[in-house]
C-alpha cells in the first residue's frame, strides 16, 4: 500500500480528470443540441447545396427550311466533356493523358482543374472520335459528359451570309440565326441535379422540374438551286477577273422574296473563319452605283413632267460643269441629239447630267428618297446600311449633275434592286425579305406579313421605262445580258471607287447589271455586282454575262415559259 500521500494525490487526479471529462461531455452534448436547434435548417441547406443544385435544359432550336422544304440548318447531339477537380488526385498526371487528345496544352488543363471546385468544362460539343478516345482512357471519376445540341449546315457554305452562325451555347450570332433567334431558340427547361461528395453527378438523381419547348422553324423564300446557282456563276467570274468578292441577288418584282443572295468569299458556317472580312453580306452594304441610278434620274424625271421621253439632249461626249469639272463619256463617244430611252440605252453621262440639272437638287433629292434611297429596305437581316443621300441643303453646284449620273451617292444593292422591282411591278416598293413561314413544334404554320406595298412610280412612267431598259439589252451596253428565248431589260453599271482622301481611286471600280426577266411577264428582278475586277471593268462586259446565266437558270428552275417573241440582239457593245 501507497504511503497517505500518494493516496491524496491520486484521487485529486481522478477528480480533476472526472471534471474534465465531465466537462467535455457537457461541451459536446450543448454543440449537438446547438447543431440540431438554431443552425440545423442553415446546415442542413448548406449540405443540400453541395449535393443538389438547379440546372437549364438547353431547348432544341428549330430548323431552317428552303421554299421546297430542303434543310439548310439542322442540329446534331455532341458531346461536352468537363473535369470533376475534387476527384483528381494528380492534376499533372491527368493533363498528360487528357490535354493532347482534346488538343489542349496540358498546362492549360492544370490550370483549369486547380481553379476549379466541383465541376470545370475542358471542351464543348467535342467530335465523336474524340469523345471515344477520352472515354478509352478509363477516367471515369475524374472526367464527364454533358450530351450537347450542335448546329450543323448540311449544305455547307452555301447561302452563309443569309444563314448566319450560331454560338458554342446555340445563341444567334449572325444572320438568319441572329434576326430570328427569340423563334428558334425556343424555351429551356429546368432539372434538379444530384452530386456525390467529390462533386460527381449521379445521374439516377436528375430530376425534371419543367419541360423546355424546342424552337419554331423557319421557312425562306429561298430556293437552294437558284442559290447555288448564283454563287457557281458569280464566283467563276470573281475568279476569272481576280476580284475583291463580290454579290447576286434575285428577287420575286410582285412580292419581294429573295430567292437568292449570294456572296462572294463565301465561308462554312459549320467552321466559322477568325477573318471577319468574309462574313460581309455585300448585298446590305453601300456603294456608289455609277450608271444604274440614271434609271431613277431618268423616271423622276418622267414623274416631275420636267422632260418627256422623245425629249432630247445634245451629247458631244463631254459636259462641263460647275466647280471646273468635266463630265465625259466612258469611251469618250459623241452620241450627239439623245432622247431619255438613249440615256438609259446607251448609258449617256452627259443627257442623264442635263436631266439631272433640269430636276434640280431639291427635286432630285426628294423623288430618289421617294424610290427607297437613303433609308433601309426592312429586309429581315441584321446589318443593312441605308447608304448615303446628304440632304438637297447640303448639295454644292456640281451634284444635281453628279448625283444623276450615280456618283456622290451611296445605294445598296437590295435598294436598287427594290426599285428596279418596282418598274416591273407597275410602280411599287415592296420589302425584301427572306422568311416566309413559322412552322411551330406542334406543326401549325404561321406566314409572316410581307409589308405594305407603297406606289412610288405611275403605271405609265414604270412601263416606259421598263421598254427603255430593253433597248439596253437589244441594242445598247448590256447585250451580254441576253438571255435565250426571254425578253430581257437591265441597265449596266461602272463605278469608280472614291477615295478615303478625296476624288476617286485609279483602276479601282465596281461592274454591275441589273435587270429584269421575263420583260413582257415581269418575275424576277435581279442584280449582279463585281467588286474591283481586273483587265475588263465594264459591267456589261464583266457582269451582264453573270445575269445572263443566273437568270437563264432560274428560269428554268421556276418553270417561267419563255417569251412569246423575242427581238434580235442586234450587236455587241463594250460599254458602260
Amino acid at each position: 500500500m501507497g504511503s497517505p500521500q500518494v493516496l491524496a494525490l491520486s484521487r485529486r487526479r481522478l477528480k480533476l480528470l472526472a471534471v474534465v471529462w465531465l466537462l467535455s461531455l457537457t461541451g459536446v452534448a450543448g454543440r449537438v443540441a446547438y447543431l440540431q436547434t438554431p443552425k440545423f435548417d442553415n446546415l442542413r441547406q448548406l449540405g443540400r447545396r453541395q449535393q443538389v443544385d438547379t440546372v437549364t435544359l438547353p431547348a432544341s432550336r428549330g430548323r431552317i427550311y428552303d421554299r421546297a422544304g430542303r434543310e439548310l440548318a439542322s442540329n446534331v447531339v455532341r458531346d461536352s466533356v468537363y473535369a470533376v477537380p475534387r476527384a483528381i488526385r494528380d492534376p499533372e498526371g491527368f493533363a498528360r493523358r487528357v490535354g493532347p487528345v482534346l488538343g489542349m496544352d496540358p498546362a492549360t488543363v492544370v490550370d483549369r482543374v486547380r481553379r476549379g471546385g466541383y465541376f470545370v468544362w475542358l471542351a464543348r460539343q467535342i467530335p465523336p472520335e474524340t469523345a471515344a478516345r477520352l472515354r478509352e482512357l478509363d477516367l471515369d471519376q475524374e472526367l464527364g459528359f454533358e450530351p450537347e445540341e450542335r448546329r450543323v449546315y448540311p449544305a455547307g457554305s452555301l447561302a452563309a451570309h443569309v444563314l448566319g452562325f450560331t454560338g458554342v451555347d446555340n445563341q444567334g450570332l449572325a444572320g438568319l440565326e441572329l434576326q430570328y433567334d427569340g423563334v428558334l431558340r425556343g424555351r429551356p427547361g429546368r432539372a434538379l441535379r444530384v452530386r456525390d461528395g467529390l462533386g460527381r453527378e449521379i445521374l439516377e438523381g436528375r430530376q425534371v422540374l419543367s419541360p423546355g419547348r424546342r424552337g419554331s422553324d423557319l421557312v425562306l423564300a429561298l430556293d437552294s438551286v437558284i442559290q447555288h446557282v448564283a454563287e457557281r456563276e458569280l464566283e467563276r467570274t470573281v475568279a476569272q477577273y481576280r476580284a475583291r468578292g463580290g454579290a447576286a441577288v434575285a428577287m420575286d418584282v410582285d412580292t419581294g422574296e429573295l430567292l437568292a443572295l449570294a456572296n462572294i468569299p463565301g465561308f462554312d458556317p459549320n467552321r466559322i473563319p477568325e477573318n471577319a472580312q468574309v462574313w460581309r453580306n455585300r448585298a446590305l452594304e453601300g456603294y456608289e452605283p455609277g450608271s444604274t441610278l440614271k434609271l431613277a434620274t431618268v423616271a423622276a424625271a418622267l414623274e416631275a413632267g420636267v422632260v418627256e421621253a422623245r425629249s432630247r439632249f445634245r451629247c458631244p461626249g463631254f459636259l462641263r460643269i460647275p466647280g471646273g469639272y468635266t463630265i465625259r463619256e466612258a469611251h469618250g463617244e459623241a452620241h450627239g441629239r439623245v432622247d431619255l430611252a438613249g440615256v438609259v440605252r446607251l448609258s449617256c453621262n452627259v443627257a442623264a447630267a442635263q436631266v439631272g440639272l433640269a430636276l434640280g437638287p431639291q427635286r432630285l433629292h426628294d423623288f430618289l428618297t421617294r424610290f427607297g434611297f437613303g433609308q433601309t429596305t426592312g429586309v429581315d437581316l441584321p446589318g443593312e446600311s441605308a447608304g448615303i443621300l446628304r440632304p438637297a441643303s447640303q448639295w454644292s453646284g456640281t451634284d444635281p449633275y453628279v448625283v444623276a449620273i450615280g456618283q456622290g451617292v451611296a445605294v445598296t444593292p437590295l435598294q436598287l434592286l427594290r426599285f428596279v422591282a418596282a418598274v416591273a411591278n407597275g410602280g411599287y416598293l415592296v420589302r425584301p425579305h427572306v422568311a416566309v413561314a413559322i412552322r411551330t413544334p406542334e406543326g401549325s404554320l404561321r406566314r409572316l406579313d410581307a409589308g405594305q406595298r407603297v406606289r412610288v412610280l405611275s403605271p405609265t412612267v414604270a412601263h416606259a421605262l421598263l421598254r427603255m431598259m430593253e433597248g439596253t439589252v437589244t441594242d445598247g451596253t448590256g447585250t451580254r445580258a441576253a438571255v435565250r428565248g426571254y425578253r430581257v431589260a437591265g441597265k449596266t453599271g461602272t463605278a469608280q471607287k472614291p477615295s478615303p482622301d478625296g476624288g476617286y481611286e485609279p483602276g479601282r471600280y465596281v461592274a454591275s447589271f441589273v435587270g429584269i426577266v421575263p420583260a413582257d411577264r415581269p418575275q424576277l428582278a435581279i442584280l449582279v455586282l463585281v467588286d474591283e475586277p481586273r483587265g475588263a471593268y465594264f459591267g456589261g462586259v464583266v457582269a451582264a454575262p453573270v445575269f445572263s446565266r443566273i437568270a437563264s437558270q432560274a428560269l428554268w428552275v421556276l418553270g417561267v415559259p419563255p417569251s412569246e417573241s423575242t427581238p434580235r440582239v442586234v450587236r455587241h457593245r463594250g460599254g458602260d
